[in-house]
């Protein structure tokens, strides 16, 4: 057997219900690749893992399901990095599904031998990565450079539609931090970017396919927990600060925007799970996370009102 060039990595938990569709849908994307399918079980009590294997055999697709035990989701993924043997990687999640991106994202990574590459979320994204992956003439853009344009337009890069060559993951010893249960995945992407020599935006258009992916009920509340998103966003900092130490813009956008803004999402999770502002304030005092609350003049207007809002009135201040 031809060994294959890409490795599908789909973490899952009690979804016997839905895996059938997905994993249909998954194989469908990938159709015309050298590909196998790694289904990460993370304990599951239902018929989830028969269901896959049972599928897997039936559509004789190169796959297989790991049994990962009762475990977090980074888990899961770092075990789906240790068993892939594809040269470029992708993570599929039941919640987010995308469409005709994996064929023209793996076309677009062979042609440009990216370590990283992410799709476009509009019409105007597709055009500049057209002319950045056809024209020799346009600068090769760093992956730090695609990480400050996102910051300041408060936008982000989705871990389900992203292709990464696993030798760079290895080399590089990026993995995903399998304490963290929120912010694991911007924390990740944030390290392949600040370490990637040949970052790319492939001019692909994200669709998401809303029909087939998995809706569930009310989460359970984060608590104390959601301040490991500031925690990723500061293990990020500590590293650009070594990886990025002459970009004073990146370290400033870390420092001033990013950490503030973490600070604030997690202030607005815990306000509106029912916690006093008082009791907030205290949390972010004993955490000493208050530290990162500095309203600086050159980030966005948005955050900065909210910033001084929640200091000087928390009383008035009100989650996002």
């Amino acid at each position: 057997m031809q060994a294959a060039e890409l490795s599908i990595v789909l973490p899952v938990k009690n979804i016997e219900k839905e895996i059938v569709g997905i994993l249909r849908f998954v194989v469908e994307q990938a159709a015309g690749t050298e590909c196998e399918l790694i289904v990460i079980d993370m304990g599951s009590r239902d018929r989830t893992v028969l269901q896959a294997v049972r599928l897997i055999k039936e559509l004789g697709i190169h796959g297989f399901v790991v049994q990962n035990g009762d475990s977090t989701v980074p888990a899961a993924l770092n075990t789906g990095i240790q068993k892939a043997g594809g040269r470029y990687l992708t993570f599929v999640f039941a919640r987010r599904l995308y469409e005709d991106f994996l064929v023209p994202g793996l076309e677009t990574a062979r042609r440009t031998n990216a370590d990283f590459l992410f799709g476009c979320r509009d019409a105007d994204e597709v055009r500049v990565a057209e002319r950045r992956t056809l024209s020799s003439a346009i600068r090769r853009r760093g992956g730090d450079q695609y990480l400050k344009d996102a910051w300041l337009r408060g936008a982000s890069i989705d871990i389900s539609a992203v292709l990464i060559r696993r030798g760079f993951l290895l080399d590089r010893q990026i993995e995903f931090e399998e304490s963290c249960r929120y912010g694991y995945a911007g924390e990740f992407l944030s390290r392949c970017l600040l370490l990637a020599e040949a970052a790319v935006q492939a001019p692909v258009l994200l669709r998401r396919n809303g029909a087939l992916e998995l809706r569930r009920g009310k989460q359970a509340q984060a608590g104390t927990a959601i301040f490991q998103r500031v925690e990723a966003v500061q293990r990020v900092a500590d590293l650009a600060r070594t990886a990025c130490a002459g970009d004073a813009e990146l370290l400033r956008l870390l420092e001033r925007v990013r950490l503030p803004l973490a600070v604030m999402e997690a202030v607005d999770v815990l306000l509106r799970e029912g916690n006093a502002p008082r009791a907030v304030r205290d949390l972010l005092r004993t955490y000493g996370y208050d530290r990162f609350l500095v309203a600086d003049r050159r980030m966005d207007p948005k955050l900065r009102r909210r910033i001084l809002l929640w200091r000087f009135s928390p009383g008035l201040y009100r989650p996002k």
